[in-house]
């Protein structure tokens, strides 16, 4: 639309640092028509416009929000890690907005500002511009600055447009899974009321016919990761054991013993990492989808195992 054309980046999912540039006829100094943005204007006619919209600006009050509904344990660590510096100092920084003017034909008076969201900014080339990381876009050939101006101010606005809906629907999605999350946590709470921590799963995986993933994420490892928690060495034998067991038919014993690595890890540890976390869910993946014969997503299970492994 308009001759817009995206140079870099994926259009269904924009990372919120935008350039928008046109082509215009390097400006002649001396020929009475001089702007105050010739000096920005590249030795090829590159007039460029950058914005950073990657940072909530209103993040104070989403974090507020957020910490509010969450359990006490999961404020601190939220807290904790919303009050780091740098993080601080990137959302100050997204909080600015650059203000730019129109020129006015004929004097030499500047016209009205009017605030946006966006900075002029001098490249020294196209191939110096295309080199930058972000979603970069070409707006077309104008011959006057006061067209291409006007089109550039107006472009990182519609692009903001963009980027907040698809962020919006990231942010829901994002907001889906943590309460989720806290669903789990809280089926693990209810092991506390139970009269015995104990793991005991009847036969094995040969007769068992239900959600082999529902039964791994939800039900043996929220109660093994409660036992850890209450420090009970004897129920997290017994569990281990037990789960050892049922599993003894699954093909690939080594995921099995993946598994049960990293849960004697977090157990001598007493806590667990994001790195645990994520093995053990797409170990928890790998197995139903094998057992399930549900060979049309392990490919991209097993992808993602693999890099997760050697980050």
């Amino acid at each position: 639309m308009f001759g817009i054309v995206q140079k870099k980046g994926d259009e269904n999912n924009l990372c919120g640092r935008v350039i928008g540039y046109v082509k215009i006829p390097p400006p002649v100094p001396g020929n009475g028509m001089e702007t105050p943005f010739d000096a920005l204007v590249s030795p090829d006619g590159i007039l460029a416009i950058q914005g950073d919209y990657s940072k909530i600006s209103d993040f104070d009050s989403f974090r507020n929000n957020l910490q509010q509904s969450l359990p006490k344990g999961l404020q601190e660590i939220l807290k904790h890690i919303l009050e780091d510096d740098e993080i601080r100092e990137n959302l100050d920084k997204a909080k600015k907005i650059s203000f730019s003017v129109i020129p006015q034909k004929g004097n030499d008076r500047l016209g009205d500002f009017f605030p946006i969201p966006a900075q002029l900014t001098l490249f020294q080339s196209e191939e110096a511009l295309l080199s930058e990381e972000g979603d970069i876009y070409f707006l077309g050939e104008y011959a006057s600055m006061s067209s291409a101006h006007l089109f550039l101010t107006g472009f990182p606005i519609i692009y903001q447009a963009k980027y907040r809906e698809q962020t919006e629907l990231q942010k829901t999605k994002e907001v889906d899974e943590l309460l989720a999350g806290i669903g789990s946590s809280e089926k693990a709470e209810s092991y506390e009321e139970s009269e015995s921590l104990a793991i005991h799963l009847n036969g094995d995986l040969n007769n068992f016919s239900g959600n082999l993933l529902n039964l791994l994420d939800t039900q043996i490892l929220p109660k093994i990761m409660y036992i850890i928690e209450r420090n009970d060495t004897e129920n997290f034998k017994t569990g281990i054991n037990s789960f050892r067991n049922f599993m003894h038919s699954y093909p690939h014993q080594q995921d099995i013993e993946k598994m049960i690595s990293i849960l004697q890890s977090i157990n001598e540890k007493k806590y667990s990492s994001s790195y645990d976390s994520k093995i053990l869910t797409l170990l928890c993946k790998k197995i139903s989808a094998l057992h399930h014969e549900e060979f049309e997503i392990l490919p991209e299970i097993q992808k993602e195992l693999e890099a997760t492994v050697e980050s």
